[in-house]
């Protein structure tokens, strides 16, 4: 074992400075800035024999050895739908989620009568055949009508009662329950409605607007509904033009694939890294919502118990082959930066990240930096090269369907 400072958007995006994943990888998102790519945490990882291998690398290998590139590697015309235009409705909703997520219990006092939406606060006695059953009691429960959150008619059942109400609850639970020895069976609830609350909504003011301590991209205090509304549509404007970029890019690496060439196997090692990276993002991603890798690919891959693990290598596999093909495009543009160059860019993330020395950056995070920096210039040269076809449009529209992608990102 090793300890070794790891950058935290490196961590990431070891995968995306191989290749942007593709579409048969996993997405993730690259940082705006060195100093972001370079800002740091630190974890134990164990030592992996490809770590100490020159061609787990792209700076290891010689690209042209690998691939013969398409002669028209210069001249490619992809078809790919432009941005999406930010309505007023979509701001307006995205403000509205905002709201919303400020939102506040208060009890109701205007009325007494339970209503749907309302959050009633109930005690309740579960019983099968005449006897309490574990789970099925509590007290001072929260309960928003509506949710869902309990066996069919438990919630409807309330609807119209009264606080200060004991209303006795028949019901059956459903055949697919989780504990398969209430599926199906019958209960009784006896429910006491204490009280009745509602959610409200703050309104849209300026004073909500700046108790969210938003500041735009020049440092600025955003303090009014009519700024919100415009630093809203600047933040979709961008989040658009970003996922263009993206579907841009995939386009542009998927049609060069097509044309290009293998001339042999590409560096297990560099297949072993990339897999090792696409297991760890993925993991990652499992555990925000609980579950597993495994689960996780057979929800989001189609795969099986038995072939998730070839299915990651296989990702791996394709995203090396684009990433070799990109750095040969690269080293015939000369646009791969010399050590030199890259030594300097390095130096700088590293002073902006915290770090005291480039020796505290372990290899492997290093060379992943290089790789992004590199993968930027080649991108942007196919993209200044590549000619967007966007598609077929829908009878009775008019409007040019081809353009520069250096002009149609703008």
């Amino acid at each position: 074992m090793k300890k070794r400072a790891v950058a935290a958007v490196l961590a990431a995006v070891i995968v995306t400075a191989m290749t942007g994943c593709g579409s048969s990888g996993a997405q993730t998102t690259e940082s705006a800035t060195a100093a972001t790519t370079v800002e740091a945490a630190t974890e134990v990882a164990a030592e992996e024999e490809w770590m100490n291998d020159p061609t787990a690398y792209l700076s290891g290998i010689t690209a042209s050895d690998y691939v013969d590139l398409p002669a028209d590697y210069a001249s490619l015309t992809v078809e790919v739908a432009p941005a999406a235009e930010v309505t007023d409705e979509e701001v307006e909703a995205m403000i509205d989620s905002q709201r919303q997520a400020k939102r506040e219990l208060k009890e109701v006092t205007r009325r007494t009568t339970v209503q749907e939406g309302d959050v009633v606060n109930i005690d309740y006695v579960g019983r099968i055949d005449g006897e309490e059953f574990d789970g099925g009691s509590a007290e001072g429960y929260n309960l928003e009508i509506g949710s869902n959150s309990f066996i069919e008619g438990f919630e409807s059942g309330l609807v119209g009662q009264k606080v200060g109400d004991t209303v006795t609850l028949e019901l059956t639970f459903p055949e697919d329950y989780g504990d398969s020895t209430k599926a199906g069976v019958a209960a009784e609830f006896e429910v006491t409605i204490n009280s009745i609350q509602e959610y409200v909504v703050p309104e849209l003011t300026d004073q909500f607007v700046t108790d969210l301590g938003i500041t735009d991209e020049f440092g600025n205090p955003v303090s009014t509904a009519d700024e919100l509304r415009t630093y809203v549509r600047n933040y979709l404007v961008e989040e658009n033009e970003s996922q263009y970029t993206q579907r841009l890019e995939e386009a542009i690496r998927n049609a060069l694939s097509e044309k290009t060439t293998f001339k042999k196997d590409v560096p297990p090692a560099m297949v072993e890294r990339n897999s090792q990276a696409i297991v760890n993002e993925l993991t990652t991603y499992a555990t925000q919502y609980g579950i597993d890798l495994k689960t996780l690919m057979q929800i989001a891959y189609g795969s099986t118990e038995e072939s998730y693990m070839q299915d990651i290598n296989d990702m791996a596999v394709e995203n090396v082959k684009k990433s070799i093909m990109l750095k040969a495009i690269g080293d015939k543009e000369g646009l791969t930066m010399s050590d030199d160059e890259f030594q300097t860019e390095l130096e700088v993330a590293v002073s902006n990240s915290g770090f005291t020395s480039v020796e505290e950056v372990a290899r492997e995070d290093v060379e992943a930096y290089r790789e992004i920096l590199d993968k930027r210039k080649i991108m942007d040269f196919l993209k200044s090269k590549t000619t967007v076809v966007a598609p077929a449009a829908e009878e009775g529209s008019t409007g040019d369907t081809a353009a520069p992608a250096a002009e149609a990102a703008q």
